[in-house]
């Protein structure tokens, strides 16, 4: 490059780096303010009981149903259930449910809540991608998601989104969160940044980094420990040593001895641990380790009897997220499907996958955001996936989305043999899967071969164990926190009726869903 060519690219840099200044400077404002309408739910007052009368009552537990209950709650908390018509008292707040289906309140066992998926990263459409984060909130909770797990976040933008949760400036479920991926630098998500847009490193000063890099054993505690002390409840890990982007090969991973200190720390803390696993190099390490759960599904892989039966002894849980390997297996990038991935199974998959893109998901996403996630899926055929990275595009190796659903299903019927616990997770926030569509996963999970009821366990009391929190949360029991769905149908015979809820119970709090959707498609001016 001479030097007029050096002069040139170091102005163009000044100039985009001026424009980013420009830009996220007003993101703290922009983020507390982004237009979602805030909501007024129905509740007892101070020192009032709420009576939810002729409740039919889904026990995901046992698999029935209890029929015309009367589920009294008090402070946010399920104070009895019972076969009786309340009395009539000055101090209560009485809701007659007209005999419809009460489920326990679904948990969202894997998300990204300050992702918008989002497939390309557009600097002019900022004020959309905010605005599509707190939607992600409000989405989840009407969708009847009284509870998600992030699974890896911008720290500082999660942390003013759940305190706007808290004051009721913000509808939304309750955050169980990690804060940061604990991973070696280069790690997974082998995504700087710095490389997808200019802006980053300006707009973390305000949202935090998602990853939590460290270089050495000494930054890795520090990190951790920092973590912990703002409110982190599990550890992240990212187990793979491949990266799942077009155009890029192996990653780095960790060391055996920062695993030792990664999975000491964690004993010393009472901490569970997660990972991110698609590949059997990383489902050894997590095996050795005892990780807690192990994130997504195997893409290179059978497991063996051997290997399930160790999974299931060590009390190793599961959250699958399969929908990702049916949004990330890109027909798109193949002149035709190769023949390995044909098979009845795949087929409806991708069959369900493009009504999914064919579609107007307004209820999960901003259309403006659809519209580009659909358009960047010609960047395959345009490029070539091994050319993407380079030229600045980041989108996932369909091959491994495809190899998920060929060895996922097996694997995952043989460890529900084996009575390892299976959660429900999205991945919601990654491009392709929108938050709100926990029933897209509870669905699949049917089409693998899963009972009505076993994929109602999944979203709701695995989960909760998965969490740590089966003593709060999972099931509709006397003590716990008032969490429910409010179905117009039996899920235990028709589980495509928690696409629909009616209302949402979240800690005692009635949110009505008609009304809340109606209010934020009157603020974002949909039809």
């Amino acid at each position: 490059m001479d030097q007029h060519e050096s002069r040139t690219m170091t102005r163009r840099r000044l100039l985009q780096l001026t424009a980013a200044s420009a830009l996220y400077l007003s993101l703290p404002a922009m983020t507390g303010c982004t237009a979602v309408p805030k909501y007024k739910p129905i509740g007892a007052g101070a020192g009032e009981s709420l009576e939810l009368i002729h409740c039919n009552v889904v026990d995901v537990v046992q698999g029935v149903v209890h029929h015309d209950r009367t589920i009294a709650i008090r402070n946010g908390m399920i104070e009895s259930i019972s076969d009786r018509i309340p009395s009539p008292r000055g101090e209560s707040l009485v809701v007659d449910m007209k005999n419809q289906y009460l489920i326990p309140g679904l948990i969202d066992a894997h998300c990204h809540s300050t992702l918008s998926s989002e497939a390309e990263f557009n600097p002019f459409g900022v004020p959309t991608m905010l605005r599509q984060i707190k939607r992600n909130y409000v989405q989840q909770l009407t969708q009847g998601v009284t509870t998600i797990r992030d699974m890896g976040a911008l720290p500082k933008l999660l942390h003013k989104n759940i305190e706007m949760i808290e004051k009721g400036k913000l509808t939304g479920p309750r955050v169980v969160y990690c804060n940061a991926f604990t991973n070696v630098y280069g790690g997974h998500p082998d995504l700087d940044p710095a490389d997808v847009s200019f802006f980053s490193e300006i707009a973390m000063a305000f949202t935090g980094n998602p990853s939590s890099w460290f270089k050495d054993i000494p930054e890795l505690k520090e990190k951790m420990q920092r973590s912990i002390e703002n409110g982190a409840s599990f550890l992240k890990l990212t187990m793979d040593n491949k990266s799942l982007l077009c155009g890029k090969g192996e990653i780095p991973v960790y060391s055996e001895g920062e695993l030792q200190v990664i999975f000491e720390f964690a004993r010393r803390n009472n901490l569970p641990v997660a990972g991110h696993i698609h590949t059997k190099f990383g489902f050894d390490r997590a095996l050795k380790y005892g990780i807690n759960s192990m994130e997504h599904s195997l893409s290179d892989a059978t497991l063996t009897d051997r290997e399930i039966t160790e999974m299931a002894g060590k009390k190793i849980a599961i959250v699958p997220t399969m929908i990702i390997a049916q949004m990330l297996a890109a027909a798109e990038a193949f002149d035709k499907v190769p023949k390995e991935y044909r098979n009845d199974f795949i087929d409806n998959e991708l069959s369900i996958r493009r009504q999914f893109l064919a579609s107007s998901p307004n209820r999960y996403i901003e259309p403006a955001i659809h519209k580009k996630n659909v358009e960047a899926l010609q960047y395959y055929r345009e490029y070539g996936c091994g050319n993407l990275y380079k030229n600045g595009k980041f989108m996932a190796k369909p091959d491994i989305y495809f190899d998920i659903l060929l060895h996922g299903p097996k694997n995952l019927l043989r460890m529900k043999a084996a009575g390892i616990v299976i959660g429900c997770g999205t991945d919601a926030g990654i491009p392709y899967v929108y938050h709100g569509t926990l029933w897209r996963e509870m669905e699949m999970l049917g089409r693998i071969g899963f009972s009505n009821q076993e994929v109602l366990r999944c979203a709701t009391i695995n989960n909760a164990k998965i969490l740590r929190r089966e003593d709060k949360i999972g099931t509709i029991d006397k003590g716990k926190l008032a969490d429910m769905v409010v179905l117009t149908e039996n899920p235990f015979v028709r589980i495509e009726t928690c696409q629909d809820p009616q209302m949402v119970i979240k800690g005692g709090q009635i949110y009505e869903v008609s009304s809340l959707a109606s209010e934020i498609n009157e603020s974002y001016h949909y039809g």
